[in-house]
């Protein structure tokens, strides 16, 4: 401390300026003091009523219930009087609907990725179909060359 205030004395030559400032320093630290300390605290508040908070509530028989429900921890059977061997061949019978509908579905996206196949080659025959018969006829400037032609012709 008394190594600060003799660098505070060595810069501050003015007495009235030297106290003041030394007041500030001290006040400042005590007000970060009782800060940091106020923060401590109400952390500390929140890291201690979080987990009482939550037991408490979750300690309520319905709101146990409604957690169960809605996150599905356990499943039971829909009733007590449930067959469980009925209850397994219709879950079976409906995976195998599934699987059935997903392959029908899938052959299905196949034929149509076949069919723009077969559209796209089309186009694109016919596209160099066209290219060709172009080129044939000698494009936008055949009447120049048809001209040059005309004046070899005559000469």
């Amino acid at each position: 401390v008394h190594h600060r205030h003799r660098h505070r004395q060595a810069v501050c030559r003015h007495p009235e300026r030297r106290r003041y400032s030394l007041e500030r320093e001290s006040t400042s630290i005590m007000v970060l003091g009782r800060k940091g300390l106020i923060l401590e605290a109400k952390k500390f508040a929140v890291y201690i009523s979080i987990p009482i908070v939550a037991s408490v509530m979750f300690n309520d028989p319905d709101v146990q219930r409604i957690c169960a429900d809605y996150f599905q921890f356990m499943k039971y059977p829909a009733s007590p009087n449930t067959n469980l061997r009925e209850e397994f061949e219709r879950l079976s019978k409906q995976r195998e609907l599934e699987k059935e509908q997903r392959k029908e579905y899938a052959d299905q996206v196949r034929k149509l990725q076949e069919s723009a196949q077969r559209s796209r080659e089309g186009r694109e025959a016919a596209l160099a179909a066209e290219v060709e018969k172009q080129s044939q006829r000698g494009g936008w400037f055949r009447w120049l060359r048809f001209r040059r032609g005309e004046e070899s012709s005559q000469a």
